[in-house]
This record gives structure tokens, sequence and C-alpha cells, in this order.
């Protein structure tokens, strides 16, 4: 009779799977580029004193498609891009099978932007630093900073954060561990860049710490390949 496999084995087993092809920056280890395909995702904007906004591949809130710019990023292959009866970025790999990424928001900021004002992120809060929709992105403004770094791709720079977020309560659930306050439930992966004046953003967002633990080394990777140039 075949043997069924725990659930936690085949948590491990991803999680295994994870380490063995990307290294904890997110980006791909060397030899297994040819293994791994990626699903790549682009779009063209102008630049515009309003704000702009794309989530998941799609301009919302009245933003326009334009030629002067390119913003791009990818995703794994294997995440659903909505299109095939399952919802966008589920991942049907054993030990997952359940979406791998809440969303993805793209946006640029509404007014004139600087380096500068990116370099204040850790004084004033990355949000705030950031220009965040806060419609759409409220909760990032609670956020604690997990990590932050800068990272040169051509001649452009994105300053890159990690952060996190806890529900203001969590009552009597079993995510009450009695410590005085609720552990993160959402983690939010930033990368802004300024061109010609203007900031650009991605979030990459999880909402689900069990697949953060699976997943967090793709989704850093798809963070990492946000670029925007001229187009």
């Amino acid at each position: 009779e075949p043997s069924v496999a725990s659930s936690s084995e085949s948590v491990t087993a991803s999680a295994d799977l994870t380490s063995q092809m990307f290294n904890p920056d997110g980006s791909l280890k060397e030899g297994v580029e040819s293994e791994i395909k990626f699903r790549n995702v682009e779009f063209k904007w102008d630049p515009s004193d309003d704000l702009q906004l794309n989530k998941d591949g799609v301009n919302v809130g009245g933003t326009k498609s334009g030629s002067k710019l390119r913003l791009s990023y990818e995703y794994p292959l294997r995440w659903s891009d909505g299109k095939d009866g399952d919802p966008i970025y589920f991942d049907r790999t054993e030990g997952t099978n359940s979406k791998a990424c809440k969303r993805i928001t793209v946006y640029q900021a509404s007014g004139i932007a600087d380096e500068k004002r990116l370099e204040k992120a850790t004084a004033i809060g990355v949000a705030k630093a950031f220009d965040a929709p806060k419609d759409d992105l409220s909760r990032l403004y609670k956020a604690d900073i997990i990590s932050g770094k800068i990272s040169q791709r051509g001649s452009q720079k994105y300053y890159e954060f990690d952060m996190a977020a806890a529900p203001d309560s969590c009552g009597d659930s079993k995510e009450n561990l009695g410590l005085g306050f609720c552990p993160y439930d959402n983690i939010f992966l930033l990368s802004a860049t300024v061109v010609d004046d203007r900031l650009y953003c991605i979030v990459v967002e999880c909402d689900d710490t069990k697949i953060w633990k699976l997943a967090s080394a793709e989704l850093k990777r798809v963070r990492s390949t946000f670029t925007v140039e001229l187009a």
C-alpha cells in the first residue's frame, strides 16, 4: 500500500528544495538558472504628478499605459497567472498547494522625489519615505523594519526593505501567545528607486507565515527583479 507523506514532511521537503535553489537574498544559486522558469510582467508608464498604481500586472485607479518608462518584474512560472482556474500566484507544489504571494503592487508616488528621501527611510519610516498609498497599503505604516539594504542594478540604486506587520489584537486565538503582543501576520518586501525625479516602488506581500517559510527566497527574488528604465 503506498505511503502518504505527512504534511510536515512535505513542508520540509519543499523548504529543502527552496534552499537548494536559492540564496538567502532570493538570488538563484549558480547552476540552477536553466532549471527554473519565470513569468515576466512588463508594462509602460509616462511620468505623472499623480499617483500611478498597478496591482498584479493590471493598471488600476485610473492609471493609464504610457510609452516613456518600462517597469518589469518576474515571478515563478509554476505560480498561476490567474488564468488557469486557480487564483493568481497559486502554487500547486506538494507541501505548498496555496497562494505563494498575497499581492504584488507597483506604484509611482505622486509629486517630485529624490534619493535623499529614500535615504531617510529608517529615520522617518519606510512607508512615509516611500509615500506608500494609504488606501492600498495602510498596514505598511504600522509595519516594523526587519532588514534593509541598497542594491545596484545598472545605473539605478534600489532601496530594499523587508517589513512585517502584526494585527492590533488577536484575542483568544491560538496566535495570542500570552506575550503581550501578536505575532506578525503580514510580510512586505519593498524595492524603491528614483528615475527622473519620480519615485517608483514594488511591494510584494505574503500573509501566511507557513508559506513565508517555504517561499521567502522566491518572494525576495520577485522583489530583486523589479526594474524601472527609460523605454
